[in-house]
């Protein structure tokens, strides 16, 4: 088993939601995030540091997830986003 982790632009948030449709994502969390920092600055939603973000988690088998996963970063760059940063990480025990 594979997690998807996203930090993605809350901008984008709709079209994440139809690209995992189109992609046949089998579910997926959402969770939004009130402020975080990085490469692409300060994100807090506000009017000094504009720019929410949402946080998806994804877990699927290791073969889907990373099919997912090349699928999710290729349409992230063709969009042009350079604020979206996605994770492949391995799910070490489920219960």
């Amino acid at each position: 088993m594979k997690m998807i982790w996203m930090v993605a632009d809350a901008a984008r948030l709709a079209t994440i939601r139809e690209d995992l449709g189109e992609l046949g994502a089998k579910g997926y969390s959402v969770f939004p995030v009130s402020e975080g920092s990085g490469r692409t600055g300060h994100h807090a939603g506000d009017r000094i540091h504009p720019g929410g973000l949402v946080a998806f988690v994804i877990v699927d088998e290791d073969a889907s997830a990373i099919e997912l996963f090349d699928a999710l970063v290729s349409r992230r760059d063709k969009a042009g986003d350079p604020i979206t940063r996605l994770f492949l990480l391995p799910v070490e025990r489920e219960a």
